[in-house]
């Protein structure tokens, strides 16, 4: 819980877990970062109908990534075990039989590295440079390696640029998640940021049924993991805040899509370590609860 990943040992696990399952779990490389990083997503179970949960997005956000690879391990044990996680009832192998749940955990490895270690970390010297100009700490950085913050690029109604670089998807991170997003059916998406311990699940841009039921899932994962719940006036706290892949996934695809805040409001970053053991056990048993959720959903059990 205390050591600090690079991106490349975070890959490692994710290797490892898919040697050791291979039944039911499958690895994939979706894509790679401006700086030649790939980019993983991990299967569990039925990939014909998956849950995406996603994390890393912004680089500075560097708790939820091995967070979600440690949520993997256990779900992959309790799978081969046939046992249920903590505060439900299903077991993981009767869920993940009838859905699956893709995992990207670091979507954004350029910004990891610079805020966990330095712009050094950068290997193309055009754009190490180019960073190196910038008047933001490496520390605080949540943008890509092209200085582009991937959660502002997703082609959807409340895209707006944010630099003269930016385009919708213009990205090679943002059309690797998207095209994940249209590679297989899908039932929802969570994406894992940092801070607030706090739900999203209003989308201004959908239906009132569709924020009903979205609230309803929120309010289940409420229960489970004892974070606030985010209002209808909270999508938005400035006109540029929008193009997120939540924004996306729920006008494209339609399904539920939600956005979880990990580690207090007041936290500084680079967050700190102390912060693993208690997020964890606040949000591993997500994934699973909003699947069992959403199966219930679909069998008109909601």
């Amino acid at each position: 819980m205390e050591k600090i990943y690079v991106c490349k040992e975070l890959h490692t696990r994710m290797q490892k877990l898919a040697r050791q399952y291979p039944q039911f779990i499958h690895l994939d490389v979706i894509g790679s970062s401006h700086d030649g990083r790939e980019i993983f997503s991990l299967t569990m179970g039925n990939p014909r109908k998956v849950l995406f949960c996603t994390a890393g997005i912004h680089g500075r956000e560097s708790i939820n990534p091995i967070i979600l690879i440690q949520i993997m391990e256990e779900y992959a044990r309790a799978y081969q075990q046939k046992l249920p996680i903590q505060g439900q009832t299903d077991t993981v192998y009767e869920l993940l039989r009838e859905y699956g749940i893709c995992f990207v955990p670091l979507v954004n490895p350029d910004g990891y590295e610079i805020a966990s270690r330095g712009f050094s970390q950068i290997q193309n010297p055009k754009l190490r440079q180019e960073l190196q100009l910038q008047d933001i700490p490496a520390k605080e950085w949540k943008c890509n390696a092209r200085g582009v913050d991937i959660n502002r690029n997703f082609p959807c109604q409340s895209y707006r640029p944010q630099s003269s670089g930016d385009s919708p998807a213009s990205e090679k991170e943002t059309k690797a998640l998207i095209h994940l997003f249209h590679s297989c059916d899908s039932v929802g998406y969570i994406d894992f940021h940092s801070r607030g311990k706090i739900i999203y699940y209003y989308r201004q841009a959908m239906s009132g049924a569709y924020n009903q039921y979205s609230r309803k899932l929120a309010k289940y994962l409420q229960g489970l993991s004892n974070y606030e719940i985010g209002g209808a006036d909270s999508e938005f706290y400035t006109p540029y805040s929008g193009g997120n892949s939540v924004n996306y996934y729920s006008e494209v695809l339609k399904k539920p899509a939600l956005t979880v805040e990990t580690v207090e409001e007041t936290a500084s970053f680079p967050l700190h370590t102390k912060y693993r053991k208690e997020t964890y056990e606040e949000i591993h048993a997500i994934p699973l609860g909003i699947l069992s959720q959403i199966a219930d959903a679909a069998e008109g059990l909601l």
